[in-house]
């Protein structure tokens, strides 16, 4: 991931492969638009809470997808940075930013980024990618201010090994609570969201329907629309669920 975070995956070829396929899911186009995606980045945006004039880092911005949804949070008197590794992922993200007309920062090595330098910091779906994720921990650490906030987001592991190559490791839920807690941070919350069942719903392609997915256009036209996440809106709560959220304090002030 940088000069201090190693990954198997800097080169990251998905992105020279899809293009800024992030921005796609979380976009206004009917079938394009994927609801649980747009849904994970709302509930990660959702958990630190007013970014108001807030100097806020996107760490791993990929594409800038998230990094476009924090500028618009953070407002003109605030500060949208995105840091990532990937040379393909960095150019996506500052033409995708350019193009909507939003307002932020890209870099590609931390060690450009000062101390204590940010009020919040956000790692998306980064940290099992990381061959030392204590000290992809004691990173955030260092760029965030005293009185800090980071949340850092995770999938909950299902398997024994990552069904995704790009992932070094993944931890069941009370294991990704241990690794937390090992760290500087105070946790102040470590939540699991968005129910696994709900993907096979949402790919269905039932046969009465001449195999057109009707759960994804429907899951889609609310997400876009009403900004709510289908199964939530159906009040379902399956056992099984895709992702963690923590949120760390940053002791101080």
């Amino acid at each position: 991931m940088s000069e201090v975070v190693r990954t198997t995956d800097e080169s990251f070829a998905k992105y020279a492969v899809a293009g800024a396929y992030h921005w796609h899911a979380v976009g206004g186009h009917w079938w394009k638009h994927h609801a649980f995606t747009a849904e994970r980045y709302r509930r990660t945006l959702a958990a630190a809470g007013d970014l108001s004039g807030k100097r806020v880092l996107d760490f791993g911005c990929g594409d800038g997808a998230f990094l476009g949804l924090v500028s618009k949070a953070v407002g003109e008197t605030g500060a949208a940075v995105g840091y990532d590794p990937n040379d393909e992922g960095r150019r996506l993200a500052v033409h995708m930013l350019a193009k909507h007309g939003l307002r932020a920062e890209v870099v590609g090595e931390t060690k450009s980024l000062k101390d204590a330098s940010f009020d919040v910091v956000f790692c998306n779906e980064v940290i099992e990618h990381v061959h030392e994720p204590l000290e992809l921990l004691v990173e955030l650490h260092r760029l965030l201010k005293p009185g800090g906030t980071a949340v850092v987001t995770t999938p909950v592991r299902l398997h024994e090994t990552p069904e995704d190559a790009n992932h070094v490791q993944e931890w069941f839920f009370n294991e990704f609570r241990e690794l937390i807690q090992r760290s500087d941070f105070a946790v102040r919350s470590h939540e699991a969201s968005i129910p696994a069942a709900s993907v096979e719903m949402y790919y269905w392609r039932p046969k009465v329907f001449f195999r057109v997915p009707v759960f994804r256009v429907l899951s889609n036209v609310l997400s876009i629309h009403f900004r709510v996440n289908a199964m939530t809106w159906l009040g379902a709560r399956p056992r099984l669920f895709m992702q963690q959220i923590a949120v760390l304090d940053k002791a101080g002030r």
